[in-house]
């Protein structure tokens, strides 16, 4: 039997489709498990519904206490061989769990993963682009290759983009972090450790729904702490779990931490959030020790690219709300990059070359300085071509490894 445990929270008008998505499932031996995590709207009685309306469908009416309780909730009460979470108002395609419990049995896995589209609010399939999503053949896996996926972001987090035993979260001391957002990462590769072989299938088998008022789409201060910590537990689990992984996750968190860092300082100028400032210096602090360790690890190197990144960091965080200075040089890989001669902004290194910002030119008269938010945007797709050679300079190096 599979457990499909649901939270449900102000999801009225998502949650008949969800629900009609599972009941609707190929696959018949389910116990589906709706989570009312203290909803004031309809939702109670929909689940009550749901419960009249088919006999595998049980609820538990609970006191708010978030996405993370809610799950714990479920995973309490469940009775199932196997465990799937869904969202509620997203879908599922009818054939999911017969799919991932047909591959568990024909390539010997414990943990099947596969891939997933996006939709509107509406349910209008929408363009997404998701290196989860990057892989046509079937992928058989170890867990300790898994992880490094995951932890280079080729395997994204959420809980509903696998099928996994119950023994993964019950009797192990399990749980999703209460009171905090972003609690797929702080989990994810618990899951993946706990299996003796991973198999992702490339179907499509989940409909995520881009909606205005979803978690991830909720701006939010607090957001960047909760990722701080969510990656904190991901790598304390994987450094005693897997301790042949400790440099590569320093140089993976050293990363992971710099492009949120970019984004956190980005935002912060462009859209506005109300970032607080202790939390950045927090941030910051864990950047300049993260790469502190890995430079003084043999087996590790800090890529160009990475490296260009941290360089356009220490820039704006030292000129702050000063602006740049005419003239000014910028460390990139290791070394210095001047500014370009007669442009009022310092210059922004990158794969292709460098590149001027956007400030006025000298010769106009004017002695106005561009601003850390036309730096950003001027560095956005200047940074995006850097994740991409970081990305292919990743897998050139695993290759050679191969090779070797």
């Amino acid at each position: 039997m599979v457990s499909i445990i649901i939270p449900i929270y102000k999801v009225a008008r998502f949650l008949d489709a969800c629900v009609e998505s599972v009941t609707a499932q190929t696959y018949r031996n389910l116990e589906i498990l709706l989570v009312d995590d203290g909803s004031p709207d309809e939702c109670p009685a929909m689940c009550d519904a749901w419960a009249e309306r088919d006999s595998r469908v049980r609820v538990i009416h609970k006191p708010n206490g978030g996405l993370s309780d809610a799950r714990n909730a479920g995973i309490a009460h469940a009775t199932g061989d196997y465990i799937y979470f869904a969202d509620s108002d997203d879908a599922i395609a009818p054939n999911l769990v017969e799919d991932c419990l047909r591959a568990m049995r024909k390539y010997d896995a414990d943990l099947v993963m596969f891939k997933f589209d996006t939709i509107s609010e509406s349910g209008k399939t929408l363009l997404s682009d998701y290196r989860h999503n990057d892989f046509d053949q079937v992928q058989v896996l170890t867990p300790v290759e898994a992880i490094k996926m995951q932890v280079r972001a080729e395997i994204d987090g959420y809980f509903w983009a696998f099928l996994a035993p119950a023994s993964t979260y019950q009797g192990t001391g399990f749980s999703f972090p209460v009171g905090r957002k972003i609690e797929d990462l702080s989990r994810i590769c618990n899951v993946i450790g706990a299996a003796t072989r991973v198999v992702r299938i490339p179907e499509v088998l989940y409909h995520y729904r881009m909606r205005g008022g979803s978690i991830t789409a909720t701006a939010d201060p607090k957001l960047m702490r909760d990722w701080m910590k969510a990656a904190d537990d991901r790598e304390e689990y994987i450094d005693e779990r897997f301790p042949e992984l400790k440099g590569f996750m320093k140089l993976q968190q050293l990363n992971f931490f710099a492009n949120l860092d970019y984004e956190t300082m980005r935002q912060s100028l462009i859209a506005g959030l109300k970032i607080d400032p202790e939390d950045a210096d927090a941030l910051r602090r864990r950047i300049d020790g993260l790469r502190n360790d890995v430079e003084k690890d043999d087996n590790e190197t800090i890529p160009d690219a990475l490296l260009e990144l941290l360089g356009i960091l220490k820039l704006a965080v030292a000129n702050g709300v000063n602006g740049l200075v005419e003239g000014a040089a910028m460390p990139v890989g290791g070394g210095v990059v001047p500014a370009r001669p007669g442009a009022s902004g310092g210059s922004v290194a990158s794969g292709a070359g460098v590149i001027e910002s956007t400030g006025k030119d000298k010769s106009d008269g004017s002695d106005e300085k561009p601003s850390l938010s036309d730096l950003f945007r001027d560095m956005r797709e200047d940074w995006r071509q850097m994740r991409i050679q970081w990305v292919d300079a990743m897998q050139s190096a695993v290759e050679e490894r191969q090779r070797d």
